[in-house]
């Protein structure tokens, strides 16, 4: 876009939404949140480490990188969405010590690295459509084993500039000279003496400091996934995967980047090290960090736990696992929730509330062009919600006060609204409700239908009206609008 229609797009933007809130990480406050080029937003989401289904803590985790997405898009902004699929680097410790877990798990499956992810990365996939999280689409959902050449690059940026070193053992990022005197990281605003005390740090001998993090591991020949580097042939280390493949697609400063809380002190800390270092420009305006699912008995649900719940025990109760989506919306992204089945009981019981109110919505009620009056109260509490740092305990709330309130006062006139809402929520709401209208129709109608809208999109409007008058000769309604034809049952005389 020209710096002109750019700066057009901003006014225009300007002049739409009303300001939306969320937590920074960085500043400790909840901020008004101002991209650098509004209307778009460039947003980078920590993704799987692929070498194990991925648990219900982990969907908690995504259902949260939607529900923003969907947030920001509510709000007029225009998604620019990158997420990674760990599938080399990330290792036991979650530092450098330890087994890649894409090759522990392949060799206790007796499989390749790439058959172990490529399962996983498989069921992650099912699991979050199942979810309605919409993923990005490659290259945006990024694959590590498919940049390495990128992350090769930032590495040799990194070393130019004099914040890395090359050992014997890898390519290691100089964490003591990177932050200077005051020792203090950027997220964590831990000195690196508070950060000793606090995790297990693995010290290689040829490492300048037991701080220092791997950019590019030697000299492992055991390690089934190598490949060739200007030092010798290795692997990445995992956190120079997230800021190559986000810098890649996004550029070298990113409006917001999300993750789970755990990765504020490691994780997040080196990637804004090592990007910064290679460029010398701030590397994220807004790091956003959800809180953890936790167990009726508040211990965070983990692999390194053993057993861990997955979607799949849900489906194996009979429950929808739309249920744990509104689960997800029944505490802030940013405090901890509590999972058990009969929680998820008892959302289901919310969406099957919805549900019922979507069937039963008349032709009349769907199809009107605007809702009620009263309705507008509601539509500005659920905004207000939302933009007050994705408070999605207020804004589930609000929607079903709106329904119970539709019943109360006989006027169903609400579908816009709830439409919009469900935008945010992501309910299939719309979609549930074309299915249960198809439902009631024969077959040979839905088929007059069909063909009457493949003559409208050929333009052929005799043929269309020849249809049209058709259906309505055996009884039945259609009325065209934006999103196509709507095809309305008979009317049962009173």
């Amino acid at each position: 876009m020209t710096g002109c229609g750019r700066l057009c797009s901003a006014i225009v933007y300007c002049s739409l939404v009303k300001p939306f809130y969320i937590f920074n990480t960085l500043s400790r406050n909840v901020e008004q949140f101002r991209p650098g080029h509004p209307p778009t937003v460039t947003y980078y989401s920590c993704g799987p480490t692929v070498y194990l289904p991925q648990h219900l803590g982990n969907m908690r985790a995504y259902v949260f990188v939607d529900t923003l997405k969907r947030a920001l898009r509510f709000n007029g902004f225009q998604v620019h969405h990158v997420m990674n699929i760990t599938d080399v680097g990330h290792m036991t410790s979650d530092a450098d010590g330890g087994e890649d877990k894409i090759e522990k798990t392949a060799r206790a499956e007796h499989k390749t690295p790439q058959e172990v992810a490529d399962f996983y990365i498989a069921q992650f996939k099912r699991d979050c459509a199942r979810l309605n999280i919409e993923l990005p689409q490659p290259p945006m959902l990024c694959r590590a084993t498919d940049h390495i050449g990128d992350m090769i690059d930032l590495i040799k940026r990194i070393l130019d500039r004099g914040l890395a070193y090359v050992t014997p053992s890898g390519v290691y990022f100089d964490v003591e000279k990177w932050r200077g005197p005051s020792q203090l990281g950027r997220l964590s605003r831990q000195s690196l003496a508070e950060q000793d005390a606090g995790q297990r740090l693995e010290h290689s001998p040829d490492k300048k400091s037991p701080h220092d993090f791997a950019l590019w591991v030697l000299n492992q020949p055991n390690h089934l996934m190598q490949w060739d580097s200007p030092w010798g042939r290795g692997y990445p280390g995992w956190h120079i995967e997230c800021s190559a493949m986000s810098m890649k697609y996004l550029g070298p400063t990113l409006d917001i980047h999300s993750g789970g809380l755990d990765h504020i002190p490691v994780h997040h800390e080196n990637e804004i090290a090592q990007s910064e270092a290679a460029t010398g420009r701030p590397f994220v305006r807004y790091f956003v960090h959800n809180a953890f699912l936790v167990g009726m008995e508040g211990v965070k649900i983990s692999k390194s736990a053993g057993k861990f719940p997955v979607l799949d025990d849900l489906t194996d109760e009979g429950l929808n696992p739309l249920a744990f989506r509104l689960l997800c919306f029944g505490a802030k992204y940013r405090s901890e929730l509590a999972f058990s089945l009969e929680a998820v009981r008892a959302a289901q019981r919310n969406l099957d509330y919805l549900l019922e109110f979507v069937r039963n919505l008349g032709g009349e009620a769907v199809d009107t062009v605007d809702d009620s009056g009263w309705v507008s109260a509601y539509a500005e509490r659920f905004h207000e919600a939302i933009n007050n740092d994705l408070n999605t305990p207020q804004a589930l709330a609000c929607t079903l006060e709106m329904v119970a309130e539709s019943y109360r006062r006989r006027d169903f006139r609400v579908w816009n609204t709830l439409r919009r809402f469900d935008t945010l929520l992501g309910l299939n709401l719309e979609q549930f409700l074309q299915q249960t209208r198809e439902a009631i129709f024969p077959a040979e109608i839905l088929r007059l239908r069909d063909e009457r809208e493949q003559a409208r999109r050929a333009r052929d409007f005799d043929r269309a009206d020849q249809l049209r008058r058709e259906l309505e000769a055996r009884g039945y309604q259609i009325r065209d609008s934006k999103t196509g034809s709507v095809l309305m049952p008979k009317r049962v005389a009173p």
